[in-house]
């Protein structure tokens, strides 16, 4: 076989060029999908049909353009599985409301298929759906404008996706297609002010972190990550070896607001026998502290399930907490969220009759109020392959001393969740 090379034609040379560009990290991030689909026309190993399946910008800025960043206290996700005039399926779209008024939001981003979103002070990131189900990550600027592609490692699907405000940082798990890589729930993080860089592969204590689970700590570059055997770790999103066990926990329930302590779920010393275990663990020190909620409910799995409940939202370091409680009859189910201290148990929200299937809860970031996710008792479901929803569904936002409703917004999926 002959070892002679063939001389370098303009075309694979201007290729090379513009491949080693790219490799410096000159290209803008939204443009490298674009360049490598080029580079690899060029080369001949990519064909027409193969390029429309790259993941691409599906959403659309419906601000207008500005120099100051449009401000909301609060965002939501609004599905929509009708049908337009041509039979085509209606765009999904981000809301942007404020606490007071009555009106239902005014709509920032809209795209075909939207799975899930995170807000920055100066953008949202959005995660689209591609013809073929595989994922876009896309940043919407709050300035109006085009989105940004981040780039992604491979063709897959992104989910968990969760920001880190104060830090312009985003982090999602991806989990490569079938034959494209080997990237399975792998946690990155993406610097959203540095947009000519790639994500970057979060490394816990043994290489890139596979995480079932995971959140930023709020104000912080940090983040909580837990693997598939339950291993729990506090991780430095930005600095690599800065990595502290946790140790194992059933599951993550969230941050105690106000606090630097982090509220975990254990299964009962006999499994299936002894009711859940509650702790919090202290951030700085890393010292765990048995958490006490009194009248947490938790259902007796041997006389039956028609009355569940969910894991507990810790509100306060006394042991506050809410919990929703769904109780099913003939079909129907009926839920509440009640409110818990050492003082007692306490309803504190019932939906409406025609929203009467709570979701999910969340605090907001001062912890005064809870957004509520609610869904008709008859719905259906949006079929969509990640982070499937019930249609129609919306979110109370509720006072937490009180109990009122401040008011109620089109959607799911409140940015004080993220």
């Amino acid at each position: 076989m002959s070892t002679k090379r063939r001389p370098v034609s303009a075309k694979r040379a201007a290729a090379i060029a513009a491949a080693a560009e790219l490799l410096a990290g000159r290209r803008f991030a939204r443009r490298l999908y674009g360049t490598i689909a080029i580079l690899a026309l060029l080369a001949g190993g990519l064909t027409a049909a193969n390029l429309s399946k790259l993941p691409h910008a599906n959403s659309t800025s419906a601000l207008a353009r500005t120099a100051t960043p449009a401000a909301f206290a609060l965002y939501s996700l609004q599905r929509d599985t009708g049908k337009d005039d041509t039979g085509h399926k209606k765009p999904d779209t981000i809301l942007g409301t404020s606490l007071s008024g009555s009106d239902q939001g005014t709509v920032i981003v809209s795209a075909p298929r939207i799975q899930e979103y995170a807000a920055l002070p100066t953008a949202l990131a959005v995660v689209t759906l591609n013809d073929d189900n595989t994922s876009s990550l896309e940043i919407v600027p709050l300035t109006g404008g085009p989105p940004t592609l981040v780039p992604l490692p491979s063709l897959g699907t992104v989910a968990n996706l969760h920001a880190a405000p104060s830090q312009h940082l985003i982090g999602f798990t991806f989990t490569a297609s079938s034959g494209t890589g080997q990237y399975w729930k792998s946690l990155f993080v993406y610097d959203v002010g540095s947009p000519s860089t790639a994500p970057r592969a979060v490394q816990g204590i043994n290489g890139p972190v596979s995480a079932a689970d995971w959140r930023f700590v709020p104000g912080a570059a940090t983040l909580v990550a837990q693997t598939d055997d339950q291993s729990m770790f506090l991780i430095d999103a930005l600095e690599s070896g800065k990595v502290s066990p946790l140790g194992a926990h059933a599951g993550i329930l969230g941050f105690v607001p106000g606090t630097n302590e982090l509220a975990v779920a254990d299964q009962g010393l006999k499994k299936g026998i002894d009711p859940p275990r509650y702790s919090t663990i202290n951030l700085t020190t890393g010292t765990s502290t048995p958490l006490s909620l009194t009248g947490a409910f938790v259902p007796d799995v041997a006389n039956g399930t028609t009355t569940t409940a969910s894991q507990p939202m810790v509100l306060g370091t006394s042991g506050q907490y809410a919990q929703v409680v769904r109780k099913y009859d003939g079909g129907k189910e009926a839920s509440v969220v009640n409110l818990a201290d050492k003082n007692g148990s306490r309803q504190l929200y019932q939906p409406a009759a025609d929203w009467s299937a709570i979701l999910d809860t969340c605090i907001s970031p001062a912890g005064d109020y809870l957004a509520v996710e609610t869904a008709a008792p008859q719905y259906t479901g949006d079929q969509y392959p990640v982070l499937p929803e019930p249609t129609p569904i919306r979110t109370d936002l509720v006072d937490v001393k009180s109990g009122v409703v401040l008011k109620s917004v089109p959607g799911f999926l409140p940015s004080w969740c993220g």
